[in-house]
């Protein structure tokens, strides 16, 4: 085996073997590997000596290399030792020297330390006896500052051994706890007096001290009471207004004036967030003060009288149509109801200016209030507490214990306005829902459906009958009834109130409702003349198609305006308005209904005669059953559709200018469903050959080319029966059977030149 087997291979088994082990081994074949593997081993240990001697020159000449180095380290040695000798006295003393410089910089800050609170000792000695100087001197100013700079001074320095050095007699903070006591009582003597004298320059000085004596609740609560007075004056002028809305509007807007023209006066001396005491204060003054207002509304309005007078009366109750004037068979004179409409206008506005207040308030305290929500300390010191809250609240007002400040707008929660508001909610939705339910029974009673113009000649199919000068449509229900559910709308847009917004919603449906049933009911009334049984049916449509349109314009327009002026309002109270005034849409499907239903009205009495008479006129002398020069000639004279298209002409030019655009189109197609009834009728009853088949094709495609230039649509739909039937008896007589639908097979026993099956 070779060296490099050996040491690749046995190298491990050679390490672990032991002589007395090798001793005691009996087994032959164990003794035999032993050898083997003493042998190579050998042979390893020849193999490393024999490269030994082939390399013994390069090894003498290392180790003559080795020893000549061994002499040089010992020479450099004995050159070393005197340098480590220095060496280590020299560190021995660096040691020393290091912790004396210690010692001396521990020295140097206690002297530093000990000369700044000399200093500032000497400093607090002279602001002292400043402020002795002041206190004597009744320099209000210059006092004030020196407190204010007295508080930055540090601990430190007043617990100094030299504090003694500062005063003659009394401790600083004896001397400055009673210059502070004593300055606040003198600024708090100066604001009132100039609050009696109406010196705002001076109010204003003392409102800029009270931040530097440590006394920011004070100052802003004096100068909240100011402010409070201030508005009071603002508002005297407007108590001479018999208008309770324009009274509260004044008082608003002198508050918003109020706001705007001292946010910056109190976050200049005061800082960020303090203003929100001084809003809460004018806020509780604001609802203090409009509650008033609003019980003298309730007072001189006789508001309960009007409730009860109004929950006496059952206007959801329908009322039968009268020809001239509506009966006020309800108890409520002309007088009153304008009384009462007068009292709606004025609580309407009333409550927009409430909401608008309302929403001022929140855009300029909720950005400070976002500021203080990090930090309680100071918010427990801006916002009133419910002790305070409740002092403001006068006694007679029985209001539960619910008012705080609310920490993310920054405004009183639960005021005593909150609760006058939810009473004029309600107020405003019984006299708005009786408003409108009146004034629609009003409008619908006296509609002008009798006395429109231009409807004096009746209808007639066979006659060029024109009205004599312009002809009106539409009647004056229509835009009284969309007037007034829009104004209703708008109205409760105005108060801001989800609720209010819901109740007259469904309130506008009922009276819809109504509206709808009047509507249809015209449609079937019974007149003494043709003339006034087509009026009233063909305004009715006309009106009908209005609403329709009307509707969806009234449902944007107030969805629009609801989307901008609740702008600010929760996400909540958004989603339940905009949900009740898209339940208006619902009205459409009914007024469609009506009007499909006047359309049957319409066909009954006028189509279906005028449709039947112009097909008997235009079928006159007319057969289908035409030889080759029959149909030359009727190709170049066609007699049905001269007379159809001569007398579908006159009716269009009756009927077009009583109908509006789309009333019209819809008209058309319910003539076309009438003709196309009649036409299939007596084609099942009419011959043809294939020529007489092909003329009928082209009538039945003239007459639907009429139609739907008429119609100005197209009505393929309409005729595709009656084409099919017109292919069926103009094919030729061989291909006429293959193909036919069962329902039309019965119309080729007509072709006189197919034989029977």
């Amino acid at each position: 085996m070779p060296v490099e087997a050996l040491m690749d291979d046995d190298l491990d088994e050679l390490a672990w073997l032991n002589l007395d082990d090798v001793s005691q081994t009996l087994d032959v074949s164990e003794i035999e590997h032993l050898y083997q593997t003493l042998e190579l081993e050998e042979a390893r240990i020849e193999v490393e000596i024999s490269d030994c001697v082939e390399h013994r020159n390069s090894v003498d000449t290392r180790l003559a290399q080795l020893s000549a180095l061994h002499k040089s380290v010992e020479a450099t040695s004995l050159l070393v030792k005197p340098m480590q000798r220095v060496i280590d006295a020299t560190a021995g003393n660096a040691g020393a020297i290091s912790g004396h410089v210690r010692e001396l910089d521990q020295e140097r800050v206690k002297l530093e330390h000990a000369l700044n609170t000399v200093k500032e000792t000497v400093e607090l000695k002279s602001r002292l006896s400043e402020l002795l100087t002041a206190m004597e001197t009744r320099d209000v100013d210059r006092a004030s500052l020196l407190v204010h700079e007295y508080k930055a001074t540090s601990s430190d320095t007043l617990d100094s051994p030299f504090i003694a050095f500062a005063s003659d007699s009394s401790p600083p903070r004896d001397i400055i706890a009673a210059a502070t006591k004593e300055l606040v009582e003198r600024v708090t003597f100066m604001f009132n007096t100039a609050v009696e004298s109406s010196n705002t320059r001076e109010i204003g000085r003392c409102f800029r001290l009270f931040p530097q004596l440590g006394e920011t609740q004070r100052g802003l609560d004096l100068y909240s009471e100011f402010l409070c007075a201030a508005i009071t004056d603002k508002t005297r002028l407007a108590q001479v207004h018999t208008t309770y809305a324009l009274r509260i509007t004044r008082l608003f807007e002198a508050i918003a004036s109020v706001v705007d023209n001292n946010f910056a006066l109190v976050e200049q001396y005061y800082g960020r967030g303090y203003v929100l005491r001084i809003i809460q204060r004018l806020q509780m003054e604001g609802a203090r003060r409009a509650c008033l207002v609003l019980d003298f509304f309730e007072e001189e309005r006789q508001v309960k009288r009007r409730l009860a007078q109004i929950q006496q009366v059952d206007v959801a109750k329908p009322r039968p149509l009268v020809k001239a004037k509506a009966e006020k068979d309800d108890g409520i004179s002309d007088g009153d109801f304008k009384d009462i409409a007068s009292i709606l206008a004025e609580v309407v506005l009333i409550g927009r200016q409430v909401a608008a207040f309302n929403r001022f308030l929140e855009s300029r305290a909720q950005p400070e209030a976002l500021l203080l929500l990090g930090d309680p300390e100071t918010q427990a010191r801006v916002f009133l507490s419910t002790e305070s809250l409740n002092k403001l609240v006068p006694l007679s007002s029985a209001l539960p214990n619910t008012m705080h400040v609310d920490a993310q707008t920054g405004l009183v929660a639960h005021t005593q306005l909150t609760s006058r508001v939810e009473w004029l909610t309600n107020v405003y939705v019984e006299l708005e829902t009786f408003c409108v339910q009146r004034s629609m029974a009003k409008a619908m009673a006296l509609d002008d459906t009798n006395e429109l113009s231009g409807w004096d000649s009746a209808v007639i199919s066979d006659v060029e009958a024109r009205a004599q000068g312009p002809m009106v449509q539409t009647s004056s229900c229509v835009g009284d009834v969309f007037f007034v559910a829009k104004t209703a709308l708008e109205h409760a847009v105005a108060m801001q109130q989800p609720r209010a917004v819901e109740a007259i919603a469904q309130c506008v449906l009922e009276a819809f409702g109504e509206f709808v049933r009047v509507m249809g009911q015209q449609a079937v009334e019974k007149w003494a003349d043709v003339a006034s049984v087509q009026r009233r049916i063909l305004v009715a449509l006309n009106n009908l198609d209005l609403a329709n349109v009307y509707l969806q314009k009234m449902v944007d327009e107030v969805r629009i305006r609801l989307n901008t002026e609740w702008a600010r309002l929760p996400e909540t109270d958004k989603t339940k308005g905009q949900n009740a005034i898209d339940s208006l849409s619902a009205i459409s499907s009914k007024l469609l209904q009506a009007q499909q239903h006047s359309i049957d009205q319409l066909s009954t009495s006028l189509l279906k005669p005028c449709m039947r008479s112009i097909l008997q006129h235009s079928y006159r002398d007319i057969k289908y059953v035409l030889s080759d020069e029959e149909f030359n000639d009727v190709q170049s004279d066609n007699l049905f559709q001269q007379r159809f298209n001569l007398r579908i002409r006159k009716l269009g030019h009756q009927l077009r200018p009583r109908l509006l655009p789309s009333t019209y189109t819809l008209v058309v197609d319910a003539m076309c469903a009438c003709l196309v009834y009649d036409w299939e009728r007596a084609i099942r009853q009419s011959k043809f050959n294939m020529l007489g088949g092909m003329m009928f094709e082209k009538d039945v495609r003239f007459v639907q080319l009429c139609l739907e230039q008429e119609a100005g649509g197209v009505l393929r739909a309409k005729f595709a029966k009656l084409v099919q039937m017109a292919r069926v008896v103009a094919e030729p007589a061989e291909t006429s059977v293959a193909g036919v639908d069962k329902d039309v097979r019965a119309l080729l026993a007509n072709r006189v030149d197919v034989q029977p099956n």
